[in-house]
């Protein structure tokens, strides 16, 4: 509840806490697939989940705090999109056993230990055939953006195998600027991942 509490803090205490653009890289490798059922994990004020739900995906966003689902809710119900917000603690949610074709988690930091237990139980909630997509910040952005724990920022090495199950598509870092050309520099890394179309046959 104090998490909760300290997220809904600082969203209540800006109009906006985040950019409103989705994240180019989710747009780049969701584009080609065909729409089905998506989750935002740690959804926040919408970014991801209202440009999955103009592509036709229908979304489920999580989050903690209710001041950002209010503002998500409220700018999907302005444009008619499919997108229901949940409030709820994401291991939680999780561990509900929802399967999705599309799981989104986007620059959440978390302890490496929790993040081991969030990554595992993402994997599971990924329907046969969907998709997994994974952005945070690499641990050379410490001091410019996210948490100013370096354990809790991310490397290539540290999301190989993070995912039991799914099978790695993509898994590199990625350089880009804060507001555009002349904006501050970061270093982000980008995990896609997909489930096999069918699991193997149980052998009795």
């Amino acid at each position: 509840m104090e998490h909760q509490e300290g997220w809904d803090q600082r969203y209540a205490a800006v109009g906006r806490l985040f950019s409103s653009h989705p994240d180019n890289a989710m747009i780049d490798l969701v584009t080609p697939l065909p729409p089905g059922r998506a989750v935002d994990l740690g959804a926040g004020e919408g970014r991801n989940s209202l440009w999955l739900a103009r592509q036709g995906w229908t979304v489920t966003a999580v989050d903690a705090s209710s001041v950002a689902l209010d503002r998500a809710g409220a700018a999907a119900a302005a444009e008619g999109l499919s997108v229901s917000p949940v409030q709820a603690d994401i291991g939680d949610f999780l561990r509900r056993g929802e399967k999705f074709d599309l799981v989104v988690i986007a620059n959440i930091h978390p302890s490496p230990e929790e993040r081991a237990v969030l990554l595992r139980a993402a994997a599971v909630a990924v329907r046969p055939g969907g998709h997994l997509f994974l952005v945070g910040h690499h641990v050379d952005s410490l001091g410019h953006v996210g948490p100013l724990d370096a354990s809790r920022l991310y490397t290539e090495e540290t999301l190989e195998g993070a995912l039991p199950g799914l099978h790695t598509l993509l898994l590199e870092r990625r350089e880009r600027t804060l507001g555009g050309d002349t904006g501050e520099p970061v270093v982000d890394v980008v995990l896609w991942a997909a489930a096999p179309e069918s699991l193997p046959s149980e052998r009795t």
